[in-house]
């Protein structure tokens, strides 16, 4: 992310942000890609596409059939009773595609920033061992002083 400070005629400073090009190519000929889209196609689509048709075709069986027995004021009753369920399903429906397609394009945008952060952190962690290695170097310098001193009484 680059950020450009602007100064206008009122000599107050504003920062600008230029949009981040792709530095990270997302192929999509990777091994793992191709198991995720036929993990995809076998465990999410298939069985979609599977109950679909079994749906269908259980209403198409209820449609078809001769039912002298049931009560038409039943059946009115039964399509009142089904109007509000699937006004709200169709809303959580709407919410839920919404979602998806939300995830997917913060899908397509999070790997460059997700691999800044990365990047980051390795530096953090390398700053603090740094740290860490420099704090503990004059304890370990006087343990080794300490130890040769030890060893000359000892070999004498």
């Amino acid at each position: 992310m680059v950020f450009n400070i602007k100064r206008y005629s009122s000599n107050k400073q504003y920062a600008t942000i230029k949009a981040m090009k792709k530095t990270i190519p997302l192929s999509k000929r990777t091994v793992s890609y191709q198991a995720h889209r036929r993990q995809f196609i076998w465990q999410i689509l298939i069985p979609i596409i599977v109950a679909l048709l079994l749906v269908i075709a259980a209403s198409v069986v209820a449609a078809t059939r001769n039912s002298g027995t049931a009560s038409l004021w039943a059946d009115i009753s039964m399509i009142w009773l089904l109007i509000p369920v699937l006004f709200f399903s169709f809303l959580f429906f709407i919410l839920l595609a919404g979602l998806i397609y939300a995830l997917a394009v913060l899908l397509k945008i999070t790997p460059n920033y997700t691999y800044q952060v990365q990047q980051m952190i390795y530096r953090v962690k390398q700053a603090i061992k740094r740290g860490a290695d420099f704090a503990t170097k004059p304890v370990f310098f006087i343990e080794e002083i300490s130890a040769r001193i030890k060893r000359i009484f000892r070999d004498q």
